[in-house]
C-alpha cells in the first residue's frame, strides 16, 4: 500500500509540473482548479486501492464483482463532479474537462496496472 501511495504522489507531482508548464505556455487551456483535481484523484484512487485490497482477501469472484461495482460507482462520481463543475462554471468547462480526462486516463491506467499485478 505504501509503494502504491508513493508512486501515486509521484505521478501527481509529474502531472502538476505539466500543468504548471501548460499554465505558463497556454493559460487558456489550463483550469485554475487543477490542484484540487490532483488531490481528488490521489485521494479517490488511494481509497479505492485500499478497498480493493480488502476485497482481494475474499474469493476471486467476490473481488471481481466488487471491482466492477466500485468502478461503476467511481465513474458515476466522476461524471457528477464534471457535471457540477460545468453547471457552475461554463466558461472554464473545456479546460476542466480536458484536464479531468488526462488525469482520469493516467490515474486509471496506474490503478489497473497496480491491481492486476497483485497476487490473488
Amino acid at each position: 500500500m505504501k509503494k502504491f501511495v508513493i508512486t501515486l504522489v509521484g505521478i501527481g507531482i509529474v502531472l502538476a509540473a505539466g500543468n504548471v508548464v501548460l499554465s505558463i505556455a497556454s493559460p487558456a487551456w489550463s483550469t485554475p482548479v487543477w490542484p484540487w483535481l490532483l488531490v481528488f484523484f490521489i485521494v479517490s484512487n488511494t481509497v479505492l486501492y485500499w478497498l480493493f485490497n480488502k476485497a482481494q482477501q475474499k474469493k476471486l469472484s467476490s473481488f471481481a464483482n466488487y471491482f466492477m461495482i466500485a468502478t461503476f460507482t467511481k465513474l458515476l462520481l466522476y461524471l457528477a463532479v464534471i457535471l457540477i463543475y460545468v453547471w457552475f462554471n461554463r466558461s472554464g468547462a473545456v479546460a476542466f474537462i480536458l484536464t479531468f480526462f488526462v488525469y482520469y486516463v493516467v490515474f486509471t491506467a496506474f490503478e489497473v496496472l497496480s491491481v492486476s499485478k497483485q497476487k490473488h
